[in-house]
């Protein structure tokens, strides 16, 4: 009888799988199995899966580990109904039923943490040589090779695991990583650069004094300090290490965060080149690499000012100096020049006027414009219209152009929004030395 576990089974046996592979096809197959028990096979059609995804996501299981299940369940499905292991469909109930999951948070690590965690472990390394004495991170000089080995190549954890003595090529300045070590299965070289080299050099030097042969593990602290008891390392070693680091720093650094780091650092470099990233981080496909590049925000910043640059927009932008208070007139755009008629062009104008206003005076209120105007332009527009107005006596006779001249500065004052005070009807007396009066509306 065929079963789901059956079916995942005939998969792993099919495929040249990583143990820590076929470990998640398995975990998928178990959730399967946990729900739908003794269901027969050909009853988990679509829509018992799209039940069953409804059902754990409302009990807690987060959108990524669905997934998971989702995805490694569709690839099983697959495999059977190609292979002719499933009669009774052809359609595989597993597909379209993943979820889009809540964006991650970052997973670089920022240059300031990287360079403080660094600084750190070199101190230890001079600590223990000169005290002789084990540090918290013993040895230090080997944590070290190893945390620079993750920072300059990018190499995943169980990569370095499966680093070999004879796969470090020093005249050639190249480190084979081979294909069984990898999700890809492909192998590829990395290459060693100048901040690695010392590094790496000590690891092959020490490792010659203590008799590596060709095939031992290269990064193995077992072999390098009488504190340590196993034959080989392994990922838990690596990360209680990185579990100090991270409680040291207050950043969270991790092997594999460096690889999400290292890719985001190339892109920032002028070239740009997501090729060379692809390859130094072995994806099979440069969507894979481009989840690892985080979006840089201060590039983009640069990119979108460059663009307002080159269309003209910062030239309608009104720069304010942040560091003092901006001048009236970056605030209040400058006053409209009133131009009144002059009845008598030979007398000049005065300039230092007495104040003309008189308790006897009827007002007629005028609505005090919204916006604030600068009280020095209204006082000089009160005293040219009033200088205008007072240049001698008039006969009764020319009443009607005074008339005029009140009425046309009173429109100019209201259109240039200067006008925030109140317009005073003449009372007879200064009817009779034709002298037109303003004064101010109470706030």
């Amino acid at each position: 009888m065929t079963t789901p576990l059956t079916l995942t089974e005939e998969y792993i046996f099919a495929h040249d799988l990583r143990e820590a592979s076929a470990k998640i096809y398995r975990a998928s197959t178990k959730a399967l199995l946990k729900h739908f028990r003794t269901t027969p096979i050909d009853q988990i059609d679509h829509r018992a899966v799209l039940t069953w995804r409804k059902r754990v996501l409302e009990n807690g299981l987060s959108k990524r580990s669905w997934n998971t299940y989702s995805n490694h369940l569709r690839t099983v499905w697959g495999y059977a109904i190609e292979n002719g292991m499933m009669t009774h469909t052809t359609i595989n109930p597993f597909k379209k039923t993943s979820v889009i999951p809540p964006k991650r948070a970052s997973k670089t690590i920022n240059g300031d943490a990287i360079q403080r965690a660094r600084n750190w472990l070199t101190g230890l390394v001079g600590q223990e040589r000169s005290t002789h004495e084990r540090s918290q991170i013993t040895p230090a000089w080997f944590w070290l090779a190893a945390f620079e080995m993750f920072y300059y190549t990018g190499i995943r954890l169980n990569a370095l695991l499966c680093l070999r003595f004879k796969d470090v090529d020093w005249d050639s300045q190249m480190i084979l990583v081979r294909g069984e070590t990898e999700k890809t299965h492909r192998e590829f070289f990395l290459p060693i650069m100048d901040g690695l080299a010392p590094h790496l050099c000590r690891i092959l030097g020490e490792a010659e004094k203590v008799g590596f042969s060709p095939d031992d593990q290269l990064f193995n602290v077992n072999r390098f300090s009488r504190h340590y008891h196993g034959k080989e390392m392994n990922i838990d070693q690596v990360e209680s290490m990185y579990r100090k680091l991270t409680d040291k720093i207050g950043v969270r650094i991790t092997p594999h965060r460096f690889r999400h780091t290292l890719a985001t650092d190339l892109m920032k470099q002028p070239e740009r080149n997501i090729h060379l990233t692809k390859s130094l981080l072995n994806h099979s496909n440069i969507a894979t690499t481009m989840n690892y590049i985080e979006v840089d925000y201060d590039h983009m910043r640069v990119v979108l000012h460059e663009r307002s640059l080159a269309q003209g927009a910062l030239n309608q932008v009104r720069r304010v100096d942040p560091s003092r208070t901006p001048p009236a007139s970056s605030v209040t755009p400058p006053p409209t020049q009133i131009r009144l008629p002059s009845r008598d062009s030979a007398h000049p104008e005065p300039k230092n006027l007495p104040n003309l206003q008189q308790p006897d005076t009827t007002e007629v209120g005028l609505d005090r414009p919204s916006r604030s105007t600068g009280t020095g332009a209204l006082q000089k527009a009160l005293e040219l219209a009033s200088a205008q107005l007072h240049r001698g006596s008039m006969p009764p006779a020319m009443e009607s152009p005074a008339d005029q001249i009140e009425q046309s500065l009173l429109l100019t004052l209201i259109s240039s929004g200067l006008g925030a005070g109140t317009f005073r009807k003449r009372t007879s007396s200064e009817r009779s030395i034709g002298i037109t009066s303003f004064s101010r509306a109470s706030p």
